[in-house]
């Protein structure tokens, strides 16, 4: 009898703590989710921009710099279009 009365005691204060653990972790700020959510967002549209716009190996250095400026407007697009505008 006395051992199912500790058992039951400590499986109360086991879940009480979980309890406040969770309360106490709180939540992330407005302005942390949304710098995560551009940030996720600006990361898949550089993917995005890399498949499309492709460069080979042996490429003049002309042809590079072409290239990545394309990829920064459609970054940019991109991110206007979702409304991140910077």
């Amino acid at each position: 009898m006395r051992i199912s009365g500790i058992i039951a005691f400590v499986m109360t204060a086991l879940g009480s703590m979980g309890a406040s653990a969770q309360t106490m972790s709180g939540f992330p700020s407005q302005e942390g989710v949304a710098v995560n959510q551009r940030a996720t967002h600006k990361a898949a549209c550089e993917r995005d921009a890399r498949l499309i716009y492709r460069q080979g190996r042996n490429v003049s250095t002309e042809w590079q710099q072409q290239v990545k400026a394309t990829r920064r407007a459609y970054v940019h697009d991109c991110l206007v279009k979702a409304g991140f505008a910077s």
